[in-house]
Order: structure tokens, then C-alpha cells, then sequence
């Protein structure tokens, strides 16, 4: 069973290398960091992530929601992050399935039998509604639902689900699925631009994956005692998780 350590995803949502590396540096106790689009418009995102794995070896999420209305793009793209050791890319959401099942598909084909890395694809933007899509009908769990599923038969590896819709997305997809939440906020940290709130014991007990915390940990005074403080609450909620279940 993977470990608080395995789950904490950091956001290196900084604006130069320089501070993305002295941060993964300073987070010891952290083994897998997300870099995101600020980090890659600051460029040579090959040699950043050569020099992350340098201070750990962990795992690397890349989010940039690649479009695939181009082949090669993806392709290109995939082989890169493989031969980089890439864990996670997400590939761009659209309405048109043809579109999506286009992207995933250039995607496996340029992945072939390596396991990574795995595609993930967002149903819904913590910013947006169903109505935003003409679906003022349902509620945002249905729609994530609905879309996630849809991805998923394309060919998706997993999905990024806010807080809100991790436990219906575990229902609904069994516990093969990976299921990423962004935006936890633990207690002591306060709230900010994300509209939907998860605890990282909220997101561990409702069946997420991995967890993606930014700002709590990166803003703090002491960075890394407050990603031991995320690590240690997601290893508690752990442990009651295998207690209520008896193992």
C-alpha cells in the first residue's frame, strides 16, 4: 500500500527554475512534484526535470493539457516524457469525443508498452459548472460522472476530479481507476481560489489516489515541516482506513 510520501503530489508553481529547484531542495520528504505551465514557459523543462530527479528521485506530473488535433504533437510529446520517466501528463479536455479519442489514441501508440506515462484528463474545472456546457440539469458530481466515464472509455488512464466528486467517482469506477484531487487544503491552511475544498484526510477516506497541494506547503514558513504535516495526516487516515476495514 503506497505510503502519505507516495500520495503528496507538490505544485512547483513557481515562476523560475531557480525557485522550483531550491523548493524540491528544501522538500526532502517530498517524492513526486507537479510542474504546470508557468514552469514550462520559463523553459529547458528537459533539463528541469533532469535536475529535480538529480535532488529526488521521485515521480514527475507534467500538466499541460496537450491538445492532440496533431499526431506527431503528441507523439513527440509522449516519447519525451518516457524517455524523461515522466509518472503523469494530462491531455486537454474537449466536448468533441472525436477529438479526445484522436488525443488518446496518438497518445497509447507513441507510449507502446511503456506503463508511462499515464494520461489524465480533467471532466470539469473546479471554475466551471454543467451549465457552462449546457447541462444546467445535473449536478457537477453527475457531469464529472458522466464525461469522466466517457474519457475513460477513450482510453484515459485516470482522471483529475475535485474534492467534492471523489467518492462518486470511486463508486462509479471501481478502485482500478486513478483518481488525482488538486486544489486539498489542509485545516490549518486557508482558503483561496479553489472553490470546491478537500482535506487531505477527506480526499485519503472518499478513495483518492494522490493529492496535489500548492500553496499550503509552498507559502508556509517552514515548507518542509508542513508537507510532513499533509504526509502524516494522509498516513493517518490511512491507518483508520485499514482499521475500519479490518486489515
Amino acid at each position: 500500500m503506497k505510503e502519505g510520501k507516495d500520495r503528496l503530489i507538490v505544485a512547483l508553481d513557481v515562476r523560475s527554475h531557480g525557485e522550483a529547484e531550491r523548493l524540491v531542495e528544501e522538500l526532502e520528504n517530498v517524492a513526486f512534484f507537479k510542474i504546470g505551465l508557468r514552469l514550462f514557459l520559463a523553459g529547458d523543462l528537459y533539463g528541469l526535470v533532469r535536475r529535480i530527479q538529480e535532488h529526488r528521485r521521485g515521480g514527475i506530473f507534467i500538466d499541460l493539457k496537450m491538445a492532440g488535433d496533431i499526431s506527431n504533437t503528441i507523439a513527440d510529446f509522449v516519447d519525451h516524457a518516457g524517455e524523461l520517466g515522466i509518472r503523469f501528463v494530462t491531455l486537454a479536455e474537449s466536448r468533441d469525443d472525436v477529438f479526445t479519442r484522436h488525443s488518446l489514441a496518438a497518445g497509447r501508440k507513441a507510449r507502446g508498452e511503456n506503463p508511462f506515462p499515464q494520461f489524465l484528463m480533467v471532466p470539469l474545472l473546479s471554475s466551471l459548472s454543467p451549465a457552462n456546457f449546457g447541462r444546467p440539469e445535473i449536478s457537477a458530481e453527475d457531469y464529472i460522472v458522466e464525461r469522466g466515464g466517457e474519457m475513460l472509455a477513450a482510453g484515459c488512464d485516470g482522471l483529475i476530479v475535485s474534492g467534492a466528486a471523489i467518492g462518486t467517482c470511486r463508486a462509479a469506477f471501481g478502485p482500478d481507476v486513478t483518481l488525482v484531487s488538486p486544489g486539498i487544503r489542509p485545516k490549518w491552511s486557508g482558503a483561496d481560489d479553489h472553490v470546491r475544498l478537500t482535506t487531505p484526510s477527506d480526499a485519503i477516506r472518499l478513495g483518492a489516489d494522490y493529492l496535489v497541494v500548492g500553496r499550503p506547503i509552498r507559502s508556509a514558513t517552514d515548507p518542509r515541516a508542513a508537507a510532513q504535516r499533509v504526509i502524516d495526516e494522509i498516513d493517518a487516515e490511512l491507518r483508520a482506513l485499514d482499521r475500519r476495514e479490518g486489515i
